[in-house]
């Protein structure tokens, strides 16, 4: 549940459940999506997750892929932790482990007025189910288990859950209990203490029992104030000589907070109740935005150019498709394989010629489109050596590349688009092969929960349902190329039926029916395109991403919409998905354009 489909359709649509009911709505769906075939592959192209190897540290011999935890208050069910483990954490915090059922504070988060109201009392799992749970958790994170009780029953816990777990998290009720020798447990002992109750530690000695220290916000305070707190004792615990990891748990609404928490010498920063109410997406922003702070050189790809050439190819090759669509439209060996001539056709049907041509510059406009859409990410994408933007590029290509056999799926052999496939497969190979060690990660200057990151959400959300459209409507009109060739809004432009086409040219429909398959193979490689660049490269400042989608959608617009006014073809049904097409290009550019276009204030 990415922040575009959170903030803009089940955030206000969940807001009128109850606190309990939602969350584990949410949570149960996210862990039903994990659990089944493909489904945390599905989790990572919908958010494309995974940090940087710049980000990685150590902390108690263990590694974390990044600084941002989830504390254990937003699952305390673990319906959601197999989902967790591919939303951008480092690592996550369950608990509170009980050995028997007991009522335990949990927040209420009232998402239609977007705050903590107060916490409420709800019984935990118990060990018994808790082990069940995490026995079904496909773990690739480290676990905080935070665990409640004596002595002896921390160490029962201990021996029933140390293999799935990391790191104990123990409260301060539990340490007053034992010295270092009474509580031997297997793992290191964080503890959760709140920034109130600093001055009762002595600090000498915690630095002997304890491997770390995590400092819990006050609920009854705003998250300013909390982050205030945070970093005002991370202050005192450093100038009073504790030299073990300090960890902060709430405290976070946006990234801002986390990069300052994390400034001022936090070594994980757990989100609490601020990870609702800011959207699924805030540790990939508060990483992003880590990032972009570390100001790494960026070191370019020389072999873009590879990739650049493929666009340049796709984009002359369907120029020259467009001036064939607007002149001769039917090439000599189209007539040899038809047996007949344009001006027969014409004879039989004034009708046929323009229709083809329709075809074919909507074909030659989607191929202009994808050529300019590789171009930009060669150029602003893989040339940094973002992994992101090789991914799209060759998910699109290799798409594009097997459209070839609609082309010949109907005894006829296109040697155009042949010569076409022959052209544009070298650089295509080359490229993959040179770049496929690119591991960049996107960074964002994106500090702040403003309205214009606010706005590009329904942005973002346009243009993944268009790219998602074109995709879904590229596939229908490959079907409909492979199996029925016309819809019913064809016929009556053509005022002729299949039948009397076969009677006057049995080999004109296969013409017909490669152009309009090959079409729709194109159109489902632009349009993941379109979807892949919408999912993974909205990011605030890049306003290339920006200028990209206008121009590279362009080109299938302009001919899109205007074959079908220079032929007549203007039934409003048969043009009604154009429309709707661009009216979401339009609302995408208008409600992103800020976002993309912000300066840099982050530094």
């Amino acid at each position: 549940m990415p922040d575009w489909s959170y903030h803009t359709l089940f955030k206000p649509l969940l807001s009128n459940l109850p606190a309990k009911r939602s969350r584990e709505f949410i949570h149960q769906s996210m862990g039903f999506i994990s659990s089944i075939p493909l489904g945390t592959k599905l989790i990572e192209f919908l958010g494309h997750m995974k940090t940087d190897q710049i980000l990685e540290q150590e902390i108690h011999s263990i590694t974390f892929e990044n600084s941002v935890g989830l504390s254990a208050s937003i699952d305390p069910l673990l319906n959601g932790t197999n989902a967790f483990m591919n939303l951008g954490f480092g690592c996550i915090e369950i608990g509170p482990i009980t050995v028997n059922k007991e009522l335990h504070p949990t927040p209420n988060i009232q998402l239609k007025y977007n705050l903590l109201k107060d916490y409420q009392l709800e019984e935990t799992l118990g060990l018994q189910e808790t082990i069940q749970k995490l026995s079904k958790v496909k773990k690739t994170h480290p676990l905080f288990a935070k665990v409640h009780g004596t002595v002896a029953e921390c160490q029962l816990i201990d021996s029933q859950i140390s293999k799935f777990v990391d790191v104990y998290v123990v409260d301060h009720s539990l340490l007053e209990q034992y010295d270092k020798n009474s509580l031997l447990l297997s793992k290191p002992i964080c503890l959760s203490i709140d920034v109130g109750s600093l001055s009762k530690l002595r600090l000498e000695e915690m630095n002997k029992l304890l491997d770390s220290i995590m400092l819990q916000s006050n609920p009854l305070l705003t998250d300013v104030e909390n982050k205030q707190l945070l970093i005002h004792a991370m202050k005192h615990l450093h100038a009073n000589g504790f030299y073990k990891p300090i960890f902060t748990s709430g405290g976070i609404s946006e990234p801002v907070d986390a990069v300052e928490l994390l400034e001022a010498g936090a070594k994980i920063v757990f989100l609490s109740h601020g990870y609702v109410l800011s959207g699924p997406g805030l540790p990939k922003r508060i990483n992003e935005a880590i990032l972009h702070r570390k100001d790494q050189p960026i070191k370019h790809n020389k072999d873009w150019t590879w990739y650049y050439l493929f666009g340049f190819i796709m984009f002359v090759g369907g120029l020259i498709a467009l001036l064939i669509s607007l002149t001769t439209i039917i090439l000599p060996y189209d007539e040899y394989f038809l047996n007949t001539n344009k001006e027969s056709i014409i004879q039989f049907n004034n009708r046929i010629l323009p229709f083809m041509s329709h075809d074919r510059m909507t074909l030659s406009g989607t191929i202009m489109s994808g050529g300019i859409l590789f171009m930009s990410l060669a150029r602003y994408g893989i040339r940094p050596g973002y992994h992101w933007a090789t991914k799209a590029s060759n998910i699109s290509a290799i798409i594009g590349f097997m459209a070839i056999f609609f082309f010949i799926g109907f005894q006829y052999f296109d040697w155009l688009h042949a010569l076409f496939w022959l052209f544009l497969l070298p650089p295509f190979l080359i490229g993959y092969k040179k770049t496929r060690k690119l591991k960049r990660k996107p960074s964002s200057q994106n500090l702040h929960n403003h309205r214009y990151w606010k706005n590009s959400l329904i942005g973002q959300l346009a243009f993944i349902i268009l790219g998602f459209a074109l995709l879904t409507g590229g596939v229908l009109i490959s079907i409909i190329g492979m199996t029925t060739t016309f819809v019913e809004t064809d016929l009556a432009y053509l005022c002729i039926s299949p039948t009397q086409i076969n009677q006057f040219n049995l080999n004109l429909i296969p013409v017909i029916s490669h152009d309009r398959a090959g079409f729709g193979g194109s159109l489902v490689s632009v349009g993941l395109l379109v979807l892949m660049i919408s999912l993974w490269g909205f990011q605030q400042g890049k306003k290339w991403i920006w200028w990209t989608l206008l121009f590279g959608s362009l080109p299938a617009y302009i001919t899109a919409i205007g074959v079908h006014i220079l032929i007549g073809y203007t039934d409003f049904i048969h043009l009604l998905p154009p429309i709707v097409a661009l009216l979401l290009l339009i609302g995408g550019l208008a409600m992103s354009y800020q976002f993309f276009h912000l300066k840099d204030q982050s530094k």
